[in-house]
């Protein structure tokens, strides 16, 4: 028979990890109901909601309590609740491990997959899971965009490239739907690729993306998707379409950009 007890003591230290996270709007609830994109409702074992430098954070904890391996599918299915939940880190903590090929599944989806003995290290690792969320790295893929990111020792620095109107000083960061377009930016912008990189700039990443704009736009400037269709010369102009944070909130699904202070939340 499965001792349960024990097992809840384990979830009982992911809350203890979880609640020494330092931040603003602080929710952590266990067994919640969360509402995606599509409508539906997806339980979550362990829910966790904060904010830290100006970028919204959720955390979704799965908690397998079995002593057989978790299947690929339990992890297929942890993936599309996440997926249609949005922007959201995902943990998955196994008594029994895993089974072959669980944790190439969840590599794929960024699903972090621990043991109880990991419970320990569970605040180091969300914060390395934070830092990929807010800075993309060579390994990010864009989807949906692909930008060019400022780079110190190779390591993204979280300032974006931006280019400036003729006869303003409004800068305007270019976001483009293909890598190669993006390189393009990079050659014709004779940027040095010691101190800049092309960057996905995934679904996961643009919350903070949003901050960074909000800031930008208050100052006049924005972002600009620039594509071109697919019969164009690979030399022809960019169509360029402005993009605000309101409509990244409305056609991405990112929180919009909140300019009053939060309150913690037991």
């Amino acid at each position: 028979m499965e001792d349960w007890r024990q097992f809840e003591e384990e979830v009982r230290h992911v809350y203890q990890a979880l609640a020494n996270q330092k931040g603003e709007g602080t929710l952590v609830a266990q067994n919640a109901r969360i509402k995606g994109r599509s409508g539906t409702f997806h339980q979550v074992d362990v829910f966790y909601e904060f904010e830290r430098d100006g970028v919204h954070y959720k955390v979704a904890i799965e908690c397998a309590d079995t002593k057989l391996p978790v299947e690929k599918g339990r992890i297929g299915d942890f993936a599309f609740r996440l997926n249609d939940i949005g922007n959201i880190i995902g943990v998955v903590v196994s008594r029994g491990g895993y089974q072959l090929g669980a944790d190439t599944l969840a590599g794929q989806y960024g699903i972090e997959l621990l043991q109880p003995q990991d419970l320990p290290l569970m605040g180091t690792l969300l914060a390395k899971q934070m830092a990929i969320v807010a800075l993309p790295d060579e390994t990010s893929v864009g989807q949906p965009f692909w930008t060019v990111m400022a780079l110190r020792d190779g390591r993204t620095t979280g300032s974006y490239y931006a280019t400036e109107q003729p006869g303003t000083n409004r800068r305007h960061i270019p976001l483009m739907y293909s890598r190669g377009h993006a390189e393009r930016i990079l050659r014709e912008g004779r940027l040095d690729p010691q101190h800049w990189g092309v960057r996905g700039l995934p679904a996961a990443a643009l919350p903070a993306f949003v901050h960074t704009l909000d800031a930008l736009e208050k100052q006049g400037g924005g972002a600009v998707v620039l594509f071109l269709p697919p019969a164009a010369r690979g030399d022809a102009d960019f169509i360029a379409m402005p993009i605000t944070t309101t409509q990244l909130a409305e056609q991405y699904g990112v929180a919009p950009v909140a300019h009053s202070g939060s309150r913690n939340r037991p």
